[in-house]
């Protein structure tokens, strides 16, 4: 999910600064020494359309040049990392919009020597160069800058994904991993051509090193890293009732670890009750899953992505229930983040970034920091309540996802469920709205004289129960004088069952 125009103006306003730097070209020649310099210090935002005085001057033909620029940098940049390209509009301008995370892995180089042929990206030479963000300028780094990172990056614990993986070798690989791995189509013409063989490729990757495979390809790749790591490993379970600790399916789920994400998918795709959802255009009922599988994807990916593998108390667990569906995994939010960034989306502060390169490779992770609002922006076109994130250094991190009060479990038929729910007074006043009514008008259809009950016991149950009976003709304006009410598509089929219930009252 991308930065709202607003927030984009918002950057724009603040002019550059550490973290952000405008440019008018998108050429290599000029991005890569800018975010080269983001990941050697905290990370940040490039803007490319851009001049120094903040005036948006656009880009030309911005998707295909974002496409080239991403296959651009993350061939010349190199310890490989992960980062995005998006495009943008403001003021009916499109910008590109580079956001960099702060390296894991300092100190990052550029190599300016990329020429373009036909159409694709050949390095010719290594002639590669260090920079740092130095205020607002990009410099490149002295002799004294890069040793002093050099002997940070020594002295630092190793991370856990680049920790030798113990007696895991290339027999221990799943060879339908590897294979779905390497033959992605993001996989760097470098790896994807190497006659060395599987080690010296995994290597080229980060996920291998003098010849040993690390902790970040066996939970990646390997046929039981569970074996070896127990924190890996993956429970899923299913409620069969709200308040309920006898479960109906449960399942310990171990393997590479997409094939794990697509299993848990599926878990919570075939447990998720289905609800109804009608055409405004046909009165058409469709039966859907309760969550949307966008959400359930990029939370569970999510889950994979950010945990803290060290933890060998920790893990994942997925938990379906008929009130909400939970993925909780090991490890608090990492230094800096908490909910209310969490809810905005942010420069992402990866913690496995190896593993996180794995999985965009193959299609699992998009953009940096976007994942949350994706999975926001997909309950709310779904209907469902907001979702929430918990932390807490002891017990992990929790998103829970909420299912709305009713769902086909409780009937078969839309309309038997509404009815469940519906008091007198609002069937009552839904039999007789025919089209656009005022309050006034409503009330004298009714003939009530008390403005406060006809708000409390009709008015307002029709609008606020879920999904809506009846809708304001100007919702973003609910105190409008001119404001009016409508019948939803919902609200049509309850009238149309109230009126064939009468009409089968009268011939019985």
């Amino acid at each position: 999910m991308s930065k709202t125009a607003s927030q984009l103006k918002q950057l724009l306003s603040l002019g550059e600064n550490q973290t952000l730097e405008y440019l008018t070209s998108c050429e290599l020649k000029h991005c890569g020494p800018q975010v080269c310099a983001f990941l050697n210090t905290q990370g940040g935002y490039l803007l490319c359309g851009v001049d120094d005085n903040g005036q948006i001057k656009g880009v030309e033909q911005a998707e295909q040049v974002a496409e080239q620029l991403e296959s651009q940098l993350k061939s010349a940049i190199q310890p490989p990392v992960l980062f995005s390209v998006e495009v943008q509009q403001v003021e009916n301008k499109q910008l590109l919009v580079v956001e960099v995370p702060a390296g894991k892995d300092i100190p990052y180089a550029f190599n300016s020597d990329i020429y373009i042929r036909a159409g694709k990206d050949i390095p010719y030479a290594f002639n590669s160069d260090i920079y740092i963000r130095a205020g607002e300028q990009t410099q490149k780094a002295d002799v004294d800058t890069i040793r002093d990172m050099v002997m940070r990056k020594q002295v630092e614990p190793t991370r856990w994904e680049r920790l030798f993986s113990s007696e895991l070798d290339e027999q221990g690989l799943s060879a339908s991993a590897c294979k779905k791995l390497l033959s992605a189509k993001r996989i760097p013409k470098e790896v994807a051509q190497a006659e060395q063989g599987l080690l010296h490729q995994l290597q080229l990757l980060s996920l291998a090193k003098y010849g040993r495979l690390t902790n970040a390809a066996d939970v990646l790749l390997a046929s039981a890293p569970g074996k070896r790591h127990p924190q890996a490993r993956v429970r899923a379970v299913c409620y069969r009732h709200k308040a309920d600790d006898e479960y109906q399916d449960l399942q310990h789920l171990d393997g590479p670890m997409v094939e794990v994400i697509e299993q848990l998918i599926t878990f919570v795709m075939r447990n998720t009750p289905s609800r109804a959802r009608f055409s405004s255009a046909n009165n058409q009922r469709e039966d859907i899953p309760m969550y949307p599988e966008q959400a359930v994807r990029e939370a569970i990916v999510n889950a994979f992505a950010h945990r803290d593998y060290s933890n060998f108390a920790g893990g994942i667990k997925v938990e379906v229930s008929p009130a909400h569906l939970k993925i909780w995994n090991a490890g608090a939010f990492p230094q800096g983040i908490d909910e209310h960034k969490i809810q905005q989306g942010h420069i992402s502060v990866l913690r496995n970034p190896d593993i996180a390169h794995g999985l965009y490779l193959q299609g699992y992770m998009e953009k940096l920091g976007r994942g949350s609002v994706v999975i926001q922006d997909a309950c709310k076109a779904a209907g469902l309540p907001a979702p929430q994130w918990h932390s807490d250094s002891s017990s992990g991190v929790t998103l829970t996802l909420f299912a709305t009060e009713v769902t086909t479990e409780v009937t078969t038929e839309v309309t038997t469920e509404v009815t469940t729910e519906v008091t007198t007074e609002v069937t009552r006043m839904i039999s007789l709205m025919s089209q656009e009514h005022s309050r006034d008008e409503l009330m004298a259809l009714m003939a009530l004289k008390n403005a406060e009950h006809f708000r409390k016991h009709y008015l307002k149950p029709a609008l606020e129960i879920t999904p809506a009976l009846v809708e304001m003709t100007i919702p973003d304006k609910p105190t409008s004088r001119n404001q009016k009410y409508r019948l939803t598509a919902l609200g049509q089929q309850l009238k149309q069952q109230v009126q064939q219930q009468l009409s089968d009252k009268k011939t019985s």
